[in-house]
């Protein structure tokens, strides 16, 4: 598949979705990599994340297989609150044992692409297979970008557990304004 055509096949997804009222739509995976030229083979499959508080109900036939990891509003941000507060060990382990879907641990997932390129940090190890280097950190907001980036900004900043008594102190330990 041609990267124009990947292109226009997402952006009909993203038309798709979006009629659901997600908070947030993010590609990753191997189409992610695709677009961003980090991975010459085509994808497979398309990858998101969608947020929000109603998954879409029905799948449309897109001519690719389509994985959609639905996580409701306030778990991508209990997510990202354990990545803020909790020692980088506890929050890892926490992701991992979290849940399992087909194979993936959903959580680990959001929290690479929460973390960014700053993953390894907290000692998430993303997959290598016989055909790439699955990087989980790579994606693209399709939807909902000021959000996104601003639970990303809230989950990259590390404050321990000393930072939660004194953000809890000063009421500033929820993120409030992320969940509307």
């Amino acid at each position: 598949m041609a990267r124009s055509d990947l292109k226009a096949l997402i952006e009909r997804i993203t038309r798709d979705v979006v009629r659901h009222y997600p908070k947030a739509v993010v590609l990753f995976g191997s189409a992610a990599r695709y677009l961003k030229g980090r991975q010459t083979q085509a994808p497979e499959d398309i990858d998101l994340l969608y947020v929000g508080t109603m998954a879409p109900i029905g799948k449309k036939a897109y001519g690719i297989p389509m994985d959609l990891f639905f996580f409701e509003t306030q778990e991508i941000v209990a997510i990202a609150r354990s990545l803020r507060y909790l020692p980088k060990a506890a929050a890892r382990a926490k992701m991992f044992f979290k849940d399992n879907w087909k194979g993936y641990v959903r959580a680990d997932i959001a929290a690479c692409l929460l973390l960014g390129d700053r993953y390894p940090e907290y000692g998430f190890l993303q997959m290598e297979t016989e055909e790439a280097y699955r990087d989980y950190a790579v994606h693209k907001v399709l939807h909902g970008a000021d959000w996104w980036h601003a639970l990303q900004q809230y989950a990259q900043e590390h404050r321990g557990i000393r930072g939660l008594g004194i953000d809890k102190t000063l009421g500033q330990d929820r993120f409030s304004a992320l969940c509307r």
